[in-house]
């Protein structure tokens, strides 16, 4: 079926449900719930009280009733200001405003109605509790106020998620992918935005669109006691949920610079290389307001960066060597670094119209490009430092177009239907100056030439589609919330990997040699990708979920359902002489029932108790099939790589046309998937005692417990031992390829992709919380954590991992260790201070009008691993540790980061202007 049917299908299904009294629904990923109880001076309930729930932003108004247990709930509803107003012949009508709900926050907001004339009006302002006693999970919500004016010099939303406990990891100094780790995973993120979903597929840890301040409202964060309609992670939830226009008219325009004055010098550049450049100019525009007031509403937004990155870029070419191998200065610039910068747009167009009271539509369009020249590391093929030569432009283009559609049946009937169409394209071209013809690596010295040395340099390209549509049906009776949902996705992929060519010298001598024609064929060998490097396939995954929120009492609820996954992966290419390769097996057993419970100690609502646990599938890493796919055995390419006295090797700096005469197929080392390959799961649990202290301050404490079941690993299943070991017991293997030293001698190596891994994750939370008030607001939290687990991946397949291949391919055990990103102590605190004199004088005219932002980081080193850089018991993995050390056992130095970002505001009417300053990594 083509993605075009598919999704026709899709939408045509969905739109039947929403229009029929659907059976399943997803929930409020990016709206809130309003909840309470109507009481009168005794505290008896007051059924039959009409309650009018009105978002002050916009007019948008929900009418309720209370039942007999004087309970209302208003669900679906839209993020913003609100109104909350009870009315009943007899009792004066009462009003609570002065509350502000968030992204899957339920408000819970009680109400109290004295005995006399419903003319008469009682008002009552304040936020709802500070501990909030309608929520279940472990997660925070990053303000507007916060996601505007905390320090974020990268301009990229997706580093607040280190303001959650039970995260590790590093954030990303532009626009990528930072490392996030949450409860002891490998960047098991699921990303969304406006809670459809932002995940690629392929690997663990990348986003598919990325993010800027422009287009993000607040973002959602949830690491634990997730309800059943949140998945496919056993990590964390991270939803951006971007702007809407509102009845006024507002706006904003920025401009931010940084030049290399208010940088420090790179610690690697040569003293006598000049301070590089690190320039970068950001531009934004904002406009959000009414279309039709109370009906109709716009938003768009606008930002244009410019960065210089070449200050981490350090050319590490000696330039004796340089001069030697007769570089050019476009090779070897006196900058002494790679000239990488970026250039990045983004665009955000959002409209929420009112079709009619039972009926409310959104929808946005967001583009985003990037263009990053010179897009190359340091180092290049074999460790060799890498020269201008290498350079490759990197074209990053990503866009998605979302809607939203919420209708009610009646006060107790409500309808949510969301699709969305997402997609990137990556790809590279050589750089202005690159070198020309095959590439060339003098081991330990240089890499230059043309910038062809790897797959995924000049000529690589990607893309990825998605296709998702969501649906979700919410009853509301008496004390339940009955909700149901599924939520398809189609991705469709499309890779190209570059044909590398690459010359390998042993010295400056042999290049030199080869170069004047002493001796062409002087290198140690030659390298050439030959055959059809393009590969598509699609997958599609499948949820679904049944819960019930029901209120036991007005101090006690519960939170539980089950959640189904279906993860339809990419089909085989099967082989005849590869029985592995036959069929990928579906498991379809992915049932993950999961409970949890908030509950008021106190009559004061002072004091929370929430618990939850369940069942969280991980969706397999697409990459894993996409290589099983490629090297199944009959390769769709082949790596010529010749030695200079092999038949048909070229004169440098020839290539080749095809492969060369008489050229014998190698032996061939095969990716497979297990047969009884299955989906990863964690069994995720926590309890968390939260108790208020004011009416804005809390304190909470928490456990949290992650166990990790059919963690992928990648074993080689092809090895015999010799029945030699290692002094620590590791079996030696044999480089020869009989039946002797192989279970199929048609292969050498076979990694096998198997769910055989375990993890465990245990974590102690203390999370001081305080809202603004007195002109301050501040979070801090302190996670003090082990994770381990026997089940590495590379970053191959896990992007930023630092793990090797499994040491002991027998016996995974020898393996167990702590996780790549396991950090015993982190500490983060955020805030905002805002100091407010009311009395007039030069007090007032110093200190208000100011605001300074902060994020201070202080934690224990993360681990790594220490290697011999040598394959010492002959299993094909050439980074082995030493003998006697197990896995992470290095530890890196213990980490202290404050940013901070001071503002000073101009008012000039109506209008405010702000002038300001941010700084990274002050202490």
């Amino acid at each position: 079926m083509s993605p075009r049917r598919f999704a026709s299908l899709l939408v045509a299904l969905a739109l039947a449900l929403a229009s029929a009294a659907p059976l399943w629904a997803q929930s409020q990923a990016i709206n809130g719930s309003i909840e309470g109880l109507v009481r009168d001076g005794t505290g008896a309930p007051v059924p039959g009280a009409t309650v009018t729930v009105t978002n002050t932003d916009t007019g948008e108004q929900r009418s309720l009733t209370t039942d007999s247990d004087g309970r209302y709930r208003a669900v679906l509803l839209s993020l913003g200001a609100y109104r909350v107003k009870a009315e009943l012949k007899g009792f004066k009508t009462i009003e609570r405003t002065g509350f502000t709900l968030r992204a899957g926050q339920t408000a819970v907001i009680d109400l109290t109605m004295e005995v006399g004339g419903v003319e008469e009006v009682v008002t009552v302002s304040g936020e709802a509790p500070v501990a909030d006693p309608g929520k279940i999970d472990l997660g925070r919500t990053i303000g507007e106020a916060e996601v505007r004016n905390l320090p974020l010099i990268a301009r990229n939303p997706f580093n607040f998620a280190f303001l959650q406990p039970n995260v590790t990891g590093y954030e990303n100094e532009e626009f990528g992918v930072p490392r996030i780790n949450a409860n002891g995973t490998q960047m098991h993120t699921n990303y969304q935005i406006d809670g459809n979903t932002n995940t690629e597929k392929d690997r663990a840890g990348l986003r598919l669109l990325p993010a800027s301040e422009i287009m993000v409202r607040e973002v959602k964060l949830i690491t634990s006691g997730f309800a059943p309609e949140f998945g496919q992670t056993t990590g964390m939830v991270y939803n951006a949920v971007t702007p809407s226009g509102t009845n006024d008219l507002r706006g904003s325009a920025s401009y931010r610079f940084r030049r290399k004055q208010m940088s420090a010098r790179p610690f690697f550049l040569s003293p006598t290389a000049p301070k590089p450049d690190t320039h970068a100019d950001d531009y934004t525009a904002t406009l959000g307001g009414p279309i039709v007031k109370d009906k109709a509403f716009f938003y768009g937004g606008y930002e244009h960066v410019a960065k210089d990155l070449s200050a981490d870029r350090v050319i590490a070419v000696k330039p004796a060597d340089a001069s030697r191998l007769g570089l050019s200065s476009t090779a070897i610039p006196s900058s002494g670094v790679i000239p990488a910068s970026q250039t990045v747009d983004f665009f955000l167009g959002k409209t929420d119209y009112q079709i009619a009271p039972e009926h409310k539509f959104s929808a946005r369009y967001f583009f985003f490009k990037n263009e990053s020249p010179f897009n190359i590391n340091v180092l290049g093929p074999g460790g060799s430092p890498n020269t201008v030569d290498q350079g490759t432009d990197f074209h990053d283009r990503m866009d998605s177009v979302a809607g939203q559609l919420i209708s009610s049946f009646g006060p107790n009937r409500l309808n949510e239907l969301r699709l969305q169409f997402a997609r990137r394209h990556q790809s590279r071209t050589a750089s202005d100056g690159a070198g020309t013809g095959p590439a060339i690596a003098v081991s330990g010295i240089a890499v230059f030439g043309g910038p062809v040395a790897q797959v995924s340099d000049a000529g690589f390209d990607f893309s990825q589609k998605i296709w998702q549509v969501l649906d979700n049906f919410t009853v509301l009776h008496g004390r339940h919330s009955f909700k149901t949902g599924f939520d398809v996705q189609y991705v469709d992929d499309f890779r190209r990997n570059n044909l590398f060519q690459l010359y390998t010298f042993p010295t400056v001598d042999a290049y030199l040699a080869a170069k004047n024609g002493t001796n062409p064929r002087s290198y140690t060998n030659f390298q050439q990708l030959i055959g059809n490097p393009e590969v598509a396939y699609h997958s599609t995954f499948l949820s679904l979920f049944v819960q019930d929120d029901l209120r036991v009492s007005p101090r006690f609820k519960v939170l539980f359902g089950v959640r189904y996954d279906l993860f339809k992966i990419p089909d085989a290419r099967p082989f005849a002489a590869n029985p592995l390769s036959s069929s990928f097996k579906v498991d379809k057993n992915n049932f993950a029932p999961r409970a949890g419970f908030s509950w008021t100690l106190d009559s004061s609502a002072r004091t929370v108790l929430r618990a939850s646990s369940g069942i969280m599938y991980e969706p397999p890493l697409i990459n894993f099939y996409e290589d099983a796919i490629q090297r199944n055995g009959d390769p769709r390419t082949l790596t010529a790589t010749q030695n200079p006295t092999s038949a048909g090797a070229p004169a440098f700096p020839a290539t080749l046309n095809d492969l060369p005469p008489g050229f014998a197929r190698p032996l061939q080392s095969i990716v497979a998937m297990d047969a009884d390959f299955s989906t990863q799961y964690t069994v995720l649990s926590n309890v968390q005692l939260e108790r208020a202290l004011t009416s804005d301050f809390s304190v909470s404490v928490g456990y949290v417990n992650s166990l990790g079941r059919n963690m992928p690993v990648l074993i080689d299943t092809n090895l015999i031992p010799t029945g030699q070991t290692l002094a620590d017991g590791r079996p030696i293997f044999s480089t020869a390829v009989s039946s002797a030293t192989r279970v199929n001698p048609a292969f050498n190596h076979t990694d096998t992709f198997r769910s055989v891994g375990k993890g465990t994750y245990n974590a102690l939370t203390l999370t001081i919380n305080k809202r603004m008030s007195h002109g301050v607001q501040a979070q801090a939290s302190y996670t003090l954590a082990k994770g381990t687990d026997d089940a590495p991946l590379t970053g191959t397949y896990v992007v930023g991992s630092q793990d090797d291949r499994l040491s002991d391919p027998t016996n995974i055990d020898r393996d167990k260790g702590v996780t790549p990103f396991n950090q015993t102590h982190t500490f983060v605190l955020s805030g905002l201070i805002q100091p407010k004199v009311s009395r007039g004088g030069l007090g007032a005219a110093l200190l208000n009008n100011n605001q300074l932002g902060f994020i201070a980081q202080a934690n224990s080193g993360l681990p790594f691993n220490i290697r011999a850089n040598r394959d010492l018991n002959l299993d094909g993995v050439t980074n082995d540790r030493p003998i006697g050390i197990d896995r992470n056992t290095g530890r890196l130095g213990r980490v202290l980061n404050v940013d901070a970002r001071y503002v000073r505001f101009i008012p000039f009417g109506r209008v405010r202007g702000e002038l300001f300053v941010e700084a990274k990594n002050i202490f």
